[in-house]
């Protein structure tokens, strides 16, 4: 009889668990960032340097999101100045600005011009062997 796929999925999943596992287990940490640039993060009461850290780019100065915003829920009277700087002489960096029938629409590009990361913060890692840490993300305890 063939064996279930789920129990043998489950299976490698709780060798991957102990502690003699092909990887060793996975641990969520909390680290308190020391310095932002060069990054520095306390883990457990000792300081690791920023080779140690893979982290998410969305916390990383220069990261760009692309934003569709819809505007249709804004009402009364304004006025519309939008510019957009075109470095290469005349061409168009993809954010634009259009309005028909009352309703705004805008589609623009957001860079962050420095990281998210500040002194103090809290935030959430996960590694394997306590020598290389993925930073996730920033996180806040809800008071």
């Amino acid at each position: 009889m063939k064996e279930n796929p789920y129990s043998a999925m489950l299976g490698v999943m709780r060798q991957a668990s102990e502690p003699s596992g092909p990887a060793g287990p996975i641990h969520l940490l909390l680290g308190k960032v020391l310095s932002a640039d060069p990054l520095r993060v306390d883990v457990a009461g000792t300081p690791q340097e920023a080779e140690r850290f893979y982290v998410s780019l969305h916390l990383l100065k220069g990261w760009k999101e692309t934003l569709d915003l819809d505007c249709s829920e804004v009402s009364g009277r304004f006025d519309l100045t939008a510019s957009c700087p075109c470095p290469d002489g005349g061409g168009h960096n993809g954010s634009a600005a259009a309005m028909a029938n009352g309703t705004m629409t805008a589609k623009c590009s957001a860079t962050l011009a420095e990281t998210v990361l500040k002194q103090g913060d809290l935030v959430l890692l996960l590694s394997e062997d306590n020598q290389v840490f993925y930073l996730i993300d920033k996180v806040v305890r809800m008071t």
